[in-house]
């Protein structure tokens, strides 16, 4: 059933604790098998969500060089400051298909032009955007794609990481040899039923019931209460995501408000 929704092979897929781990598996992984190849230049933007950014700041301890893309009033990553980064050293670049704080959605067609182009891996952090846009490999050839339950109602602590066929990435969790020698530790069975069955759930109607309600909630913010800015692009954004600023306004009473009501 996951696999299916990626369009991708069941062999493809491996179960993790979660999208951190999953990011970790991925860009730790890919930069250890190529580094043997002298290829040691990671890619990522600026706003990525903490496992990739925290797994470039320790791979930069471990002697990897990190470059850190910029993202302009959007959130949109400068495509031609990506291009300008990429060295013969390049191994991989990851870059999420949708911010988490402020819903844009990236172009990762684009950037997957650009990397084939240029014989690089690419990672994308899909943990926002799993079953709430669609997502196909055969026609967008990413070669790694981070996922998780929790975002879509499922249970926590279960995820998964697709895995493109001859992709070169070495396990560094040492243990047993489950998730085909990828992943070492026994299965979460259940979260990965649960997993499934929340996959199963999603239906294009209650993604056009969220792309509704957003619109309806960040109109009616807009036009009535005064000094407040949507962060994020208007459009091209996740269904499920709304985020506001409320100027001279502090976010806890904000919060407290809304509890109240």
């Amino acid at each position: 059933v996951i696999a299916s929704s990626l369009n991708i092979g069941p062999e493809e897929f491996v179960f993790t604790s979660g999208s951190t781990e999953s990011s970790n598996i991925a860009i730790k992984g890919v930069m250890m098998a190529l580094q043997k190849q002298n290829k040691n230049h990671l890619i990522i933007s600026k706003i990525e969500d903490f496992p990739i950014l925290y797994s470039a700041k320790n791979l930069e301890k471990q002697g990897i060089e990190v470059t850190y893309l910029d993202v302009d009033k959007y959130g949109f990553v400068d495509l031609e400051q990506l291009k300008g980064s990429i060295s013969k050293e390049t191994a991989l670049i990851s870059i999420q298909h949708a911010n988490q704080e402020i819903g844009t959605i990236q172009n990762i067609e684009a950037i997957n032009e650009i990397c084939k182009g240029k014989k690089i891996l690419f990672h994308t952090d899909a943990t926002h955007t799993f079953t709430r846009m669609a997502i196909d490999v055969k026609k967008i050839p990413v070669d790694l794609i981070s996922v998780a339950a929790h975002t879509i109602h499922g249970p926590k602590g279960i995820g998964g990481l697709y895995i493109r066929k001859g992709t070169p990435l070495t396990k560094w969790m040492d243990g047993g040899f489950q998730e085909f020698n990828r992943r070492a530790g026994l299965e979460n069975i259940p979260g990965a039923v649960g997993f499934a069955r929340a996959v199963e759930l999603v239906t294009s109607e209650e993604n056009e019931q969220l792309i509704a309600l957003r619109d309806h909630l960040i109109g009616h913010i807009l036009a009535e209460i005064p000094r407040t800015t949507l962060n994020g692009h208007p459009e091209k954004r996740t269904p499920q995501n709304a985020n506001i600023t409320f100027h001279f306004i502090e976010g806890e009473s904000v919060t407290l408000h809304l509890d109240m009501h």
